[in-house]
């Protein structure tokens, strides 16, 4: 086996976990190429050259990734993360709508969507970029040939053709646990040029991902909410402490440093 059937297989006998596989290779264990056979992915090892950039300098940078659709569009930085709450009111939803929709608008929908494909906002906001054939970036924590949840099994197919991207640390229909998901985040973070919020709890996987962001230089975006509300909500918390507050779409735009 060369090295890319090592690690392949390594990644396979470990579900993809991260620490089971740098364990294993600090002990030099070799695995049995048969572990590799299963797989049906495509894959990118961090050895290789066309790694993602995005991913190589990152706090464990993924030591393999699976995924389907196209990997290209993890070149360049017009990239935007879309983050937020699984259970989004009215207002946060339609703001979702509204700023996606105009950042892809006013950019020829040359920006592309990156998010996690979870229920809420990451769905409203994924969807808003399909409706306008965008490229789509989706992170899963679960194993690449499991999209979790089932409900966006659309998103997923749309990742998988040209216009889209479905990664996973995970192979096969690995069932992610809680840990995972917040493992995930640091690849939300460090895959975007900016990352949005528009709507999450103070104390939720949306706020791993905003100090993963921080940790990397990224622009911190974040949409107001009402002051009235119970005051449990991230987006003004962050803006307090320095987050740029998202009035309109061009707010966005200027981050992403985009001329349109």
């Amino acid at each position: 086996m060369d090295i890319r059937e090592k690690l392949l297989a390594l990644s396979m006998y470990c579900d993809g976990e991260y620490e089971k596989m740098i364990k294993m290779i600090e002990r030099k264990e070799i695995v049995s190429e048969s572990y590799a056979l299963a797989n049906k992915a495509n894959y990118i090892t961090l050895l290789d050259e066309m790694f993602p950039k995005a991913f190589k300098h990152i706090h464990k940078p993924p030591i393999l990734l699976y995924y389907y659709g196209n990997i290209s569009l993890l070149d360049g930085n017009k990239r935007l993360s879309v983050i937020g709450t699984r259970e989004p009111n009215k207002y946060q939803i339609d703001m979702t709508k509204k700023i996606v929709g105009e950042v892809l608008d006013k950019c020829n929908n040359k920006i592309t969507i990156v998010s996690g494909m979870a229920r809420g906002i990451d769905q409203v906001a994924m969807l808003e970029a399909m409706k306008r054939n965008a490229g789509v970036i989706s992170i899963i924590a679960s194993g690449i040939d499991n999209p979790y949840p089932e409900d966006n099994n659309g998103i997923y197919e749309y990742c998988k053709s040209g216009n889209g991207l479905v990664l996973s640390e995970h192979p096969l229909n690995y069932v992610a646990k809680k840990e995972d998901f917040l493992f995930r985040n640091r690849l939300l973070a460090s895959a975007c040029k900016s990352l949005l919020i528009t709507g999450a709890r103070i104390k939720s996987g949306t706020s791993s991902t905003v100090r993963y962001a921080l940790d990397y230089g990224k622009d911190i975006l974040s949409v107001p909410c009402n002051v009235s509300c119970d005051g449990d909500d991230l987006t003004n918390s962050l803006i307090q402490e320095g987050a740029k507050s998202i009035l309109s779409s061009n707010d966005v735009i200027e981050s992403l440093s985009y001329d349109f």
